[in-house]
């Protein structure tokens, strides 16, 4: 199993938190520079996870319920973000809230957000186009209560946000008094990749 120490990162002003750089697969072939190995076994893990390896998933329930244990204890909820690519049956994402939830670390609410159209993610297809419609596919279920509520949105990766602020948005007009995002991986930039390698990519 992958060892790592992790140090949860704040993202863009402070609105989210993510464990580590994630690598797309198709970039990888083009980093194979010391700097970024270990960011490369990371991206590993998240693969192996989004494909729902037992390890993984056991790996990433361990982290995240100390991080939300220590740090995020006054949170009321935990809402997981479906994969886009909804075709796929396994919804690891869910199945951390459901054991954090079990845990009695945090609670969860069903199929809070889900997505209504399988798709080839935009930012895997490197699509403009279609980046501007992954969010198109997301609709926020109403019926529950989130009225005074500080919550979670969980998913595997942020690339640009955009899912992650109109979940947000629309958590924060149903009257949550704070939301905030935990990913497990922030996918790297191109400015970042330079600065890790150095410049010499």
């Amino acid at each position: 199993m992958f060892q790592s120490n992790i140090n949860i990162k704040t993202g863009v002003n402070g609105e989210y938190f993510y464990l580590d750089y994630y690598i797309p697969k198709n970039k990888k072939n083009a980093l194979d520079k010391g700097k970024l190995t270990p960011i490369v076994k990371y991206s590993d893990l998240i693969l192996k996870y989004k494909k729902g390896d037992p390890k993984a998933l056991s790996f990433y329930i361990k982290i995240l319920n100390n991080i939300i244990y220590n740090y995020f204890y006054f949170y009321d909820l935990m809402l997981p973000v479906p994969p886009s690519n909804s075709y796929l049956d396994v919804y690891p994402n869910s199945q951390v809230c459901l054991y954090l939830w079990a845990l009695g670390t945090i609670s969860t609410y069903e199929k809070a957000v889900v997505c209504t159209k399988g798709h080839r993610p935009g930012h895997i297809e490197n699509n403009i186009e279609l980046k501007k419609k992954d969010s198109d596919n997301i609709l926020f279920e109403h019926r529950y209560d989130y009225k005074s509520k500080k919550i979670i949105i969980f998913d595997d990766i942020i690339t640009t946000g955009t899912t992650f602020k109109l979940i947000k948005n629309a958590l924060l007009k149903e009257g949550a008094s704070a939301v905030t995002g935990i990913f497990l991986g922030k996918t790297l930039t191109e400015e970042d990749i330079v600065n890790f390698a150095g410049g010499d990519i």
